[in-house]
């Protein structure tokens, strides 16, 4: 059975990070994935779930953008020039947002309750 909670969580947290990063940047995943952990921090999956509403996040700014320049072509260039390739290359544009959206929301979670009780 889904948890819905989780399910609204994980899409709201992909929307801000897409919309943030379109609007401030890609440090601006600290902040989101930051925000929501602190609300569900007592979720043990909060990490997991914020990399991956990050990297979905910026998959769908991948496909927005491919539908208006030739992403395929740029991560050609690009990867070459890295050494990488194409492929390896857009796994790890993946990775990024979904490395420092994990690693913000377990440090979080970790962070001491004020409620002693």
């Amino acid at each position: 059975m889904v948890n819905i909670g989780r399910l609204v969580w994980f899409v709201t947290l992909s929307l801000a990070v897409a919309l943030a990063t379109w609007g401030f940047g890609w440090w601006s995943i600290v902040v989101c994935a930051a925000a929501w952990t602190w609300i569900r921090r007592s979720d043990a999956a909060a990490p997991l779930m914020a990399a991956a509403a990050a990297a979905l996040a910026w998959g769908g700014l991948l496909v927005v953008q491919s539908l208006s320049g030739p992403v395929g072509r740029v991560a050609d260039v690009v990867g070459e020039a890295m050494q990488v390739g194409a492929i390896p290359l857009l796994i790890l544009t993946l990775a990024f947002p979904a490395l420092i959206a994990g690693a913000t929301a377990g440090l979080v979670r970790g962070l001491p309750s004020r409620d002693h009780g």
